[in-house]
């Protein structure tokens, strides 16, 4: 029996399982999002001997990742509760896992709430992301473009983790709007090999956060470290552990104009090649294959959302530059605008379009990889 198999049918008996389970037991929910559209992107690569290319497909998950999950909780008594959440990612458009294919890839841990804050064990997503219940990017991404290729907050920042394995999280109560966060991750991934292209199975993760709320204002900061496994070597090794810090926040006017605005230093920090997005192709050829590797730098996002003939309208600036070890300089602008309708309480779509160019320069070479995006797809929740 095959992994994809055998992952079905472990999904089904959970289901089956909890489904069956008395209202007593645990107060259980099984939720999902599916997140389909139609895509179109062309990028020029701008080096000698590689033409722009041109693609036009349905793809899974431009805004929210596709996913299906069960989260529940038990009341103590006295202000405690225990919970969890185990939740699956999958690809709409073709049917498979994602996340490597894991099972419950996306999120899977376990609870514990009271009087102290909330402690939370397992397969986590992190404060850095736009992802679970304390993805504080929520604050300071104006889009929500998550998976696309030409724009999004991804592209101007160089955070390379959404979710780590074999952590532990505190979160504080909140006093007087203010709210801490503390994570650490003994083992970045579970996995026996190197992991989703991002680093290595032993590097270990930290980060620390925190998040104000009053009124009309929010604003969060956020600093993390990878440190690097010791079993990096060649071209995969650093001496340094990398290092991100995020800060950011929004303002919301009367009439729920809001404007998100942030900033991100890095420094060491690990950034893969399919992050080039539309301009990959150019930032292969200019470095010869080796891509980014570890950059140093910074990068700055400005956005607007603004309500609009009942959905709302969206758009976003931004710039990054930074170095990488080899003395290699990638300096990349983005511009990009969006709306949202929702058709129901559960149904909505999106169109998005976007635009991004990255000037890449070496001691002997120069070229500026550029494309641009337009997609539009629908997002139902259940």
């Amino acid at each position: 029996m095959n992994n994809t198999k055998f992952s079905s049918m472990a999904v089904a008996g959970a289901l089956c399982a909890f489904a069956a389970l008395p209202s007593t037991a645990a107060d259980v929910q099984v939720y999902g999002v599916i997140d389909t559209s139609l895509s179109f992107v062309s990028s020029d690569a701008d080096v000698a001997g590689h033409d722009r290319v041109n693609t036009f497909s349905m793809e899974n998950a431009k805004e929210f990742g596709s996913r299906f999950g069960l989260r529940g909780s038990e009341d103590l008594g006295n202000g405690y509760k225990v919970g969890f959440v185990l939740e699956s990612g999958f690809k709409s458009d073709d049917g498979q896992f994602d996340q490597t294919g894991k099972l419950f890839g996306r999120e899977a841990h376990v609870d514990l709430t009271g009087p102290f804050g909330k402690v939370s064990a397992g397969v986590l997503p992190l404060f850095g992301s736009t992802l679970g219940a304390d993805g504080l990017f929520r604050a300071i991404d104006p889009l929500f473009a998550n998976y696309t290729k030409a724009f999004g907050s991804s592209c101007i920042s160089a955070s390379s983790w959404t979710r780590v394995d074999n952590a532990i999280s505190y979160v504080t109560p909140t006093f007087a709007g203010l709210t801490g966060y503390a994570m650490y991750s003994f083992k970045s991934s579970g996995l026996t090999t190197s992991t989703e292209g991002r680093g290595g199975e032993s590097d270990r993760y930290a980060s620390v956060a925190a998040r104000y709320k009053a009124g009309a204002v929010e604003a969060i900061v956020v600093a993390d470290t990878t440190m690097y496994g010791t079993y990096r070597t060649g071209a995969a090794a650093s001496k340094d552990d990398g290092w991100t810090v995020t800060v950011g926040g929004n303002y919301t006017f009367d009439g729920g104009v809001r404007l998100l605005a942030f900033t991100q230093f890095f420094g060491d920090q690990e950034l893969p090649a399919f992050r080039g997005g539309v301009g990959t192709d150019g930032i292969m050829a200019v470095t010869g294959g080796k891509g980014y590797g570890f950059v140093d730098g910074y990068g700055v996002s400005l956005g607007v959302n603004v309500p609009a003939l009942g959905g709302v309208a969206k758009a976003s600036i931004g710039y990054r530059d930074m170095e990488n070890k080899s003395d290699v300089d990638f300096k990349r602008v983005i511009a990009a605008l969006g709306y949202d309708y929702a058709i129901s309480k559960r149904t909505a779509v999106y169109a998005m379009t976007g635009w991004s160019q990255e000037k890449v320069e070496t001691a002997t070479m120069e070229a500026k990889p550029n494309g641009y995006e337009f997609t539009a797809g629908i997002v139902h929740r259940f």
